[in-house]
């Protein structure tokens, strides 16, 4: 299972580089959406090693936070709904204008942060 943790971690790596390079080119509502792959491929590397199975085909952060069996902070919960909202959001015409005008970019700056920490104290239990 070595192989496997490491290839949702390396995988993970540059959807952060990709969501920094996004929000800096204005394109928020992208970089929300890399920001939740990132976090939701290193809850899937942690997984792995808790499980040592493979992680479930699910994109829902606090499903996979919970599989993970971690205590989460509020901040840190709050986190993840954000970035499950934007997500899914991004991802259907209907309610993608919607998501656009929430993803701005001071919400952004905070996002890439937040997720930046969170990512790191995962990696710690990793």
């Amino acid at each position: 299972m070595d192989a496997d943790l490491q290839y949702w971690l390396r995988i993970a790596e540059p959807d952060v580089t990709s969501a920094e390079a996004l929000h800096r080119a204005g394109q928020e509502l992208h970089a929300c959406f890399f920001l939740q792959q990132a976090v939701e491929k290193t809850l899937k590397a942690l997984l792995v090693r808790e499980t040592h199975s493979v992680p479930p085909r699910i994109h829902n952060l606090q499903k996979l936070a919970g599989l993970c069996g971690l205590d989460l902070t509020s901040d840190q919960t709050e986190l993840l709904e954000d970035l499950n909202g934007l997500y899914l959001e991004s991802r259907y015409p209907e309610t993608r204008d919607a998501a656009e005008l929430e993803a701005a970019a001071d919400q952004a700056e905070r996002l890439i942060g937040d997720a930046k920490e969170f990512i790191k104290w995962l990696r710690l239990r990793i």
